[in-house]
């Protein structure tokens, strides 16, 4: 309990640093890397919560900013899906950017398209936890983890892909 009470207070400090970015800030490579560093936390909280029931579970997350969104302890398997395909999508779609911006030679047309079609993979992907998930659960999400641009609200998400 004392290992998962520490990773808890870790992701709210992570979530914090996320929500307490400039809006500028957002979508760029210090949001991503708090991300990771999110992604690992969930990972390491994964291993602490198999050990729990849900009883225990909900008890550590008493007063926690993440009470009401972990509302079974199989949500932080499906964070860790989340976040996962946000990275791959945001990554893969930062370096297309970069090829057609800056990098394009011979290759560039094969290296665009693996890149692009891994991006819309991994939206795909996306879209399909978040409508398992449902808008509410989507939203707690995008908010804790400071997703408030257009690209990962959850009409555009459900408009495209």
């Amino acid at each position: 309990m004392a290992s998962l009470q520490r990773t808890l207070v870790n992701l709210e400090m992570l979530s914090d640093d996320i929500n307490a970015l400039d809006a500028n800030a957002l979508n760029t490579h210090a949001h991503i890397k708090l991300l990771h560093h999110v992604l690992e936390a969930l990972k390491g909280a994964e291993q602490f919560v198999v050990l729990e029931t849900e009883a225990s579970f909900q008890k550590a997350l008493l007063g926690s900013l993440f009470e009401n969104v972990f509302e079974r302890k199989r949500m932080v398997g499906v964070y860790i899906k989340l976040i996962e395909y946000v990275i791959t999508a945001w990554e893969a779609s930062n370096k297309a950017s970069a090829i057609i911006s800056e990098n394009f030679d011979s290759s560039a047309d094969k290296r665009l398209e693996l890149l692009q079609v891994k991006a819309i993979r991994a939206k795909s992907q996306l879209k399909t936890v978040a409508t398992a998930m449902g808008k509410e659960d989507y939203e707690k999400f995008t908010h804790i983890l400071g997703l408030t641009t257009q690209e990962w609200q959850w009409d555009t998400l459900r408009a495209r892909f």
